[in-house]
């Protein structure tokens, strides 16, 4: 429809994107109407994702619109760098803030009639905004009667919803299909309908079903539904708004990620356990062998371990305690096995006895042991000396 030059401001201490449309628009008397009106409407057109229209003016026959300077680059420069589909959350930010652009502007009586990747706008820096280009070149929607030939190219009729090329009365769901259909191409890498034929190509979108995107990619399956809804050939059929699709696939979206995350994880958890728990099992046992009396289930505990237990990390085997998931926490207050019960009752009998018999042994040793010992108290007798009578 033109090109695109980036101006130094008159007066401003700013940029501007000053688009000059081609020469063969600029001398349509028709469209040079419905370009002063239109660009005038989409100036009041001030919204967080709508880039916004400055001014409007004609020179050397040739018609240009002033608009907001945007540093960064487009969706369909970043299909270009990836070529497979861009990851399904980015698809689903992007939606959502179009759609909102979108539903602004009708509910302002604006369509756009022109939506696709070369339009949507990615700010570069940390503050990333996505913003919608080309309102200035939209349509009223009390006036979008007929077909126009003129400037639709093939990027556009990529994109375009059948009511639209059929030259029918149009509202806001024109512009939803469009959304649907680059939302198709971001995130498969392929255009709802592919040929370098713009008549094949609009042949198709007026008779034919979209591919479903999980024949090529399986994980979008849950994307199918929303997409063939706001890509159904009967306005009628698709979502009330712009927002009402966007929020439809989010929610898929989430979907998918979560679906993609689970099977990661079921993989990594059945993959492992079987060779990291290994380590663990002689542990136990080894735990419970000094207690020959109550020896551990062994073959109960082991099924525990085996199927309810995470992965431990290698290197810290035998020093890990299994961990289970989702299980009901024990009671506080188990009851032991009878055997055991009896057996430990039987021993403490045992013990005691043992401990009665052996102080009753201590005693008495303590008691004779004195007896023994004690000096006995023995009474001297007087040495008698004899006496030597005197003669007498």
């Amino acid at each position: 429809m033109g090109e695109v030059y980036l101006a130094d401001h008159p007066r401003l201490l700013r940029q501007d994107a000053i688009k000059v449309l081609s020469a063969q628009l600029s001398a349509d008397e028709r469209f040079i109407k419905r370009f002063r009106r239109e660009a005038d409407l989409s100036a009041s057109l001030w919204h967080p994702h709508i880039v916004g229209v400055h001014d409007r003016g004609e020179f050397n026959n040739r018609l240009w619109l002033s608009m907001d300077f945007v540093d960064g680059t487009d969706a369909a420069r970043m299909l270009a760098d990836r070529p497979q589909g861009l990851p399904v959350a980015e698809v689903s930010s992007i939606v959502e803030a179009i759609a909102e652009a979108l539903d602004f502007a009708h509910e302002r009586g604006m369509l756009h009639r022109d939506v696709k990747p070369a339009n949507i706008l990615l700010t570069s820096g940390k503050n990333k905004r996505i913003l919608l280009a080309d309102f200035g070149i939209g349509r009223e929607i009390a006036n979008t009667n007929g077909l126009t030939a003129t400037g639709m190219t093939l990027g556009t009729v990529s994109y375009a919803a059948p009511e639209q090329l059929m030259g029918e009365n149009l509202d806001g769901r024109v512009d939803q299909y469009a959304l649907a259909a680059t939302a198709y191409h971001l995130l498969s890498g392929q255009p709802v309908f592919e040929h370098s034929n713009p008549t094949i190509v609009i042949s198709r979108h007026l008779n034919c079903t979209p591919a479903r995107l999980a024949d090529s990619h399986p994980e979008f399956a849950f994307l199918d539904p929303v997409l063939q809804q706001a890509l159904a050939k009967d306005p009628a059929e698709r979502f009330a708004s712009c927002v009402k699709f966007a929020d439809a696939l989010r929610l898929a979206a989430t979907a998918v990620k979560q679906r993609t995350a689970g099977t990661s994880t079921d993989t990594d958890i059945s993959s492992s356990a079987p060779t990291r728990l290994a380590p663990v099992l002689p542990e136990v046992q080894a735990a419970a062998a000094p207690t020959q009396a109550a020896p551990t289930p062994k073959k109960k505990r082991s099924s525990v371990v085996s199927s309810r237990s995470t992965p431990i990390a290698q290197g810290r085997a035998s020093a890990a305690v299994p961990v289970r998931i989702n299980t009901v926490p024990p009671s506080r207050h188990q009851r032991l096995p009878l055997p055991l019960l009896v057996f430990m009752v039987a021993g403490f009998s045992i013990a005691i006895a043992v401990i009665v018999i052996s102080l009753g042994i201590a005693i008495k040793t303590l008691w004779f042991d004195e007896e023994i010992t004690q000096p006995v108290q023995t009474h001297q007798v007087p040495t008698l000396n004899p006496v030597v009578p005197n003669g007498k």
